[in-house]
């Protein structure tokens, strides 16, 4: 699971209290030793804890220069190649190897104004990277996104044991419905074990609280402590299936009640609530995927200002090449430059014999111009070959809901290269989101 280590000296637990419910707010995940307050930390745990983070912040004080614990911590992150985030609590002059390894990093101090919320922000940087959302989008419909969305998945996570979280985030929940029958699906929206629950508190949150699909005139803006992923999502692997995890967070209609809603502060609340949910789920996961609805809605500002990139499906065709410049224009225009998602664009259901003149002219920027930006630079090199083995059939009630995906599926019937053209993708996309 990511997160962030905490490490401090054995004076500084309220300074370590402080740090770590800011982290909590912001939805993610620490890790710190609160038996060094009264004896030595256990070491064992501290290293294996390090060596998992995607941060070490170490509060520097008197104490911690003092710490021979933390001085161990400092050692860990640096042959773990842990990046380090120093958060200096007191006014203790740095001294020795504090001086020399902290000093050129230190940025970040109680006393400033801000200061803790620049530790988070910047730490969030190191945490969102050990697990990226990758938002699949284009705001035209039938190219392809929802059977990429799972068959992608499912290759990117058989490439190397990952834990993967599919989020169904189409009110007409078509994703949910190719791993299970409508029945199974809306008997876990009745549950509240859905998308839903990310934005609204739920009876996931709290037994006696009232279903937010109960009352589309109504929006709980409360804040909440996101739940536990095994609460919330789905497995499809059961236990003949591959190592690690590929899981899923249901659809559900409801999600078409925020289209409805014309209260922009709640919309703001429940928005804050989905971002933190997120944020949340980065820590258990390796990659996150939504599959989005085409349209330009509030869904949609959620997915993009969750994302870290999208991935645009697309014919070869001008129809398709339309709804690319459409998502683009919102891209552009409705995120922060700060945090706007990259775009990758996938060209899907091509020709398996030879590349049309409409692909060949989009990689040599014909349409770059038309389309505003570079797409040429944006199109990923692999490319999906159409085949109706990629769609996803609920299997039979004896059939694991695994062996559906390609990855796993059976050989013969040119499965071979289309296995191999889907692995090339998801590759492809795993290398840009880690650059």
């Amino acid at each position: 699971m990511a997160h962030i280590f905490i490490s401090h000296g054995p004076e500084d637990l309220d300074a370590v209290l402080e740090v770590h419910e800011a982290f909590r707010r912001a939805g993610m995940t620490t890790k710190y030793d609160v038996s060094r307050s009264t004896d030595r930390g256990d070491r064992v745990a501290a290293d294996l804890a390090i060596g998992s983070s995607a941060a070490v912040v170490p509060l520097i004080s008197a104490s911690a220069q003092r710490s021979g614990d933390v001085r161990r911590d400092l050692e860990t992150a640096k042959s773990a190649g842990v990046p380090l985030v120093p958060f200096q609590i007191d006014r203790s002059k740095l001294t020795g190897r504090f001086k020399s390894e902290i000093g050129p990093v230190l940025k970040h101090f109680r006393g400033a104004d801000g200061g803790l919320d620049d530790l988070v922000s910047d730490a969030r940087k190191r945490y969102r990277g050990r697990c990226p959302v990758v938002s699949v989008m284009n705001l035209k419909g039938g190219v392809g996104k929802t059977t990429l969305s799972a068959q992608l998945a499912g290759a990117m996570q058989a490439q190397s044991a990952r834990r993967v979280l599919l989020i169904d985030f189409d009110p007409q929940y078509n994703l949910t419905q190719t791993f299970f029958s409508m029945e199974d699906a809306d008997a876990s929206a009745a549950a509240d074990r859905s998308v839903l629950s990310l934005f609204e508190k739920s009876r996931l949150h709290q037994s006696d609280a009232p279903s937010p699909a109960d009352d589309w005139n109504r929006l709980s803006t409360e804040p909440f402590a996101a739940a536990p992923s095994t609460q919330i999502a789905t497995p499809l692997f059961d236990a003949s299936g591959p190592d690690g995890r590929l899981d899923l967070i249901t659809g559900q209609f409801e999600l078409s009640k925020y289209a409805f809603a014309h209260d922009p502060d709640a919309l703001e609340a429940v928005r804050q609530n989905f971002l933190q949910s997120i944020e949340y789920y980065r820590g258990g996961y390796d990659l996150i995927l939504f599959d989005t609805n085409p349209n330009a809605t509030f869904l949609t500002q959620c997915a993009l200002e969750a994302a870290d990139r999208v991935l645009t499906p697309m014919h070869a065709d001008m129809y398709s090449l339309r709804g690319v410049r459409l998502l683009h224009r919102v891209i552009d225009q409705h995120t922060d430059r700060e945090a706007r998602p990259q775009l990758s664009v996938l060209f899907n259901a091509v020709s398996r014999n030879e590349q049309s003149d409409f692909e060949a002219d989009a990689r040599n920027g014909l349409y770059d111009e038309s389309v505003g930006f570079p797409l040429s630079r944006a199109l990923m090199t692999a490319a999906v070959p159409r085949s109706g083995h990629l769609q996803i059939k609920r299997p039979d009630d004896d059939e694991p809901i695994w062996r559906q995906l390609l990855v796993h599926h059976g050989r013969g019937g040119g499965l071979g290269a289309i296995r191999k053209s889907l692995v090339s993708a998801g590759n492809e996309l795993l290398e840009v989101l880690a650059a």
